[in-house]
């Protein structure tokens, strides 16, 4: 695995999410927000994009546009790549994220993510890309220069790799088979940098006791299988009198406020 960063300076500071691909018929989560907002006060980006199609909703999403340099970006929704249609929203989302990372370069981080440490040193490569435990490169957290040769390859077999009733094909494997074939070409950071504790065992970010890893920048939070947890955290008093990882992690977040 590589672990050395090249000292160039290639990647822009500049964050994208992306959210409302679908209509939105719920309001917008405070874990959310927290997403953002601790993306902002840790790496103090130039700008967040926020790509959307649908326009969010609710109390947090209206806090959300008081966070500096917060720009809204309304895209039109993706429905195919190449041959095929698109039939699932979170591929929908994957290769806007794509598209949109190899035009300008920057940083993309998933919703539902919570940042604790600067990965402004990351910035002086081509490409940074995380580790998913046990195999594959995940892409939740992605950074590339404008135009990358890593991002270039992988949108060019893009299409040849997609199953659109899979999940991992073009999103999760291609990008690890590209690294094997060429590993000059991206960084790959191991998974507790982003992605540790693992999707399967989110229970050991909001319940019981966990100290923050030493080694992580930011954390996936596997929505789809911690979002019985993200739907009752409605604040930061959530954090008060507990020892969970995600309590440390939102109190030092509020500590940033």
């Amino acid at each position: 695995m590589i672990t050395h960063f090249d000292m160039t300076g290639k990647i822009p500071n500049i964050i994208y999410f992306c959210f409302g691909l679908q209509p939105q018929t719920t309001e917008f989560l405070f874990s959310y927000y927290v997403a953002i907002l601790s993306a902002q006060r840790v790496n103090k980006p130039e700008s967040i994009r926020i790509l959307y199609h649908h326009m969010p909703y609710g109390d947090w999403w209206d806090q959300v546009q008081d966070i500096p340099n917060v720009e809204l970006w309304k895209i039109d929704v993706p429905t195919h790549i190449g041959k095929h249609e698109i039939k699932k929203t979170a591929h929908r989302a994957d290769i806007a994220r794509m598209r949109a990372l190899f035009e300008t370069g920057g940083v993309y981080m998933d919703i539902d993510t919570i940042s604790h440490r600067p990965y402004t040193h990351m910035l002086k490569n081509d490409v940074v890309l995380g580790r998913e435990f046990p195999d594959g490169i995940c892409n939740a957290i992605m950074m590339t220069s404008p135009k990358s040769e890593f991002f270039r390859l992988w949108l060019d077999n893009y299409e040849q790799a997609f199953n659109p009733d899979g999940w991992r094909e073009a999103s999760i494997k291609l990008p690890e088979q590209i690294h094997k074939q060429q590993p000059e070409l991206a960084v790959v950071v191991r998974p507790d940098v982003f992605f540790l504790p693992n999707w399967n065992e989110t229970h050991k970010i909001f319940t019981g006791t966990m100290d923050i890893p030493p080694a992580l920048i930011t954390l996936h939070l596997w929505e789809k299988f911690s979002l019985k947890y993200l739907n009752t955290i409605q604040g930061w008093d959530w954090c008060d009198g507990n020892e969970t990882l995600y309590s440390k992690l939102l109190a030092s977040v509020k500590d940033l406020i």
